[in-house]
């Protein structure tokens, strides 16, 4: 018996030292960012946004200080696990060695939920950087949804969606919140009203489609980090943008014939000239076909 009860004391005192480091270890906060690049500090035009432009090499280095700036302001709140899409153009844009070692990075397409690739029920808070306003809007700097070239309106369920709103679906449908956004004062506007009063770092203000009154990378970076780590510090007061489904979207294209050969399609819907309409279970089978419409070419090689 003194055996036993001389183990029992041991296995006590054991458990006694060990919990002040379990009171010590840092609870999981996940933070997933996404990070475009119209709406970064001084992009106005394509000569920032697409590798051929002559402004492109520098203002890669100035949207990666930009989700820098997240992912620190995001540490400042508590954060622990960090994931970042690169969801510009190509998605290679971010320049990887310069983000910690131990953040994930999404790159690349195509993958099924777009800009929001990497995003699950485990995350606690979402966040945008380097987002612009929707294809619908007439203010905002480099303004338009999914693709500039060949789009008129997305919506969903009825209304028009910024690409913030996608992604906020997206987010939505396994529980997230959408704490912050960096972009122009249209796309911040949108997003608000759209979302409630999530952060919103307005980085510069819009003049016209390829003009803008614009902070420097410096202020927009202090900026960026401030408002960032204030909402992930309130992501409980948050509520995730959540689609009643089943979802419909309503898709319209500059041209005629995407939607006379999308209807071809027996899930498709030929709603006018210009325009279709898919209904998904979800968002998530929304967001394949969307990426369907936005990536499908019979020419794809390999």
């Amino acid at each position: 018996m003194n055996h036993i009860a001389d183990r029992r004391s041991i296995v006590l005192a054991i458990l006694a030292s060990l919990m002040p480091l379990a009171l010590q270890a840092k609870p999981s906060l996940k933070v997933f960012i996404s990070a475009d690049m119209e709406g970064v500090a001084g992009v106005v035009t394509a000569d920032q946004l697409h590798p051929a432009g002559f402004e492109y090499e520098r203002f890669r280095g100035f949207m990666t200080a930009e989700v820098l700036a997240a992912i620190q302001g995001a540490r400042d709140a508590g954060a622990t696990t960090i994931v970042v899409a690169d969801a510009h153009g190509n998605g290679e844009n971010l320049l990887i060695e310069l983000l910690p070692y131990d953040v994930t990075v999404i790159r690349s397409w195509p993958r099924p939920l777009g800009m929001m690739e990497g995003i699950d029920s485990t995350f606690d808070a979402a966040v945008f950087i380097g987002y612009h306003a929707s294809t619908t809007s007439t203010t905002g700097v480099r303004a338009h949804t999914l693709s500039s070239a060949t789009l008129t309106s997305v919506a969903l369920n009825g209304i028009a969606m910024p690409e913030a709103g996608i992604s906020a679906a997206i987010a939505g449908h396994f529980g997230v919140p959408v704490v912050a956004i960096s972009g122009d004062d249209a796309a911040v506007a949108e997003a608000q009203a759209l979302l409630g009063k999530i952060e919103g770092a307005v980085v510069k203000k819009a003049i016209s489609f390829h003009a803008a009154a614009t902070m420097t990378p410096a202020a927009a970076q202090a900026l960026i980090r401030a408002k960032v780590k204030a909402g992930v510090g309130r992501r409980r007061e948050l509520s995730p943008y959540v689609l009643q489904k089943p979802v419909r979207l309503d898709v319209s294209f500059k041209h005629y014939r995407p939607g006379e050969i999308l209807s071809y399609l027996s899930i498709v819907e030929r709603t006018g000239a210009h325009s279709i309409r898919f209904t998904g279970r979800d968002i998530v089978e929304v967001s394949r076909f969307l990426e369907f419409l936005d990536g499908y070419s019979a020419e794809l090689a390999p």
